[in-house]
């Protein structure tokens, strides 16, 4: 399953096993609060992700967790760049 910018303020559903993908994109320089480790974990990760996926995570068991990150704009270094907040929010409901 795949998570994206779409599912901010949603809640989407997995199932326990199930990878979660986490894709917002690479226009902000997304700053991901770790997973809560029970509903969902942060599994050890021996490949590269793909541009525009900050984390995958794994459903670990059945319960309720939240996604929540952060960042600014990505700006060429030395060019001005808007001070902006991005803020994301989604509910990941895991069913058995």
């Amino acid at each position: 399953m795949t998570v994206t910018r779409a599912s901010n303020q949603q809640t989407v559903t997995a199932h326990v096993g199930d990878h979660i993908q986490i894709a917002l994109g690479d226009d902000i320089n997304w700053q991901l609060e770790p997973p809560d480790g029970i509903v969902l974990v942060h599994p050890v990760q021996n490949y590269m992700l793909v541009r525009g996926t900050q984390a995958i995570w794994l459903a670990a068991s059945a319960g309720r967790s939240a996604i929540k990150a952060s960042g600014g704009v990505n700006c060429p270094s030395g060019s001005l760049c808007p001070m902006l907040l991005a803020v994301f929010t989604a509910t990941v409901e895991v069913l058995p």
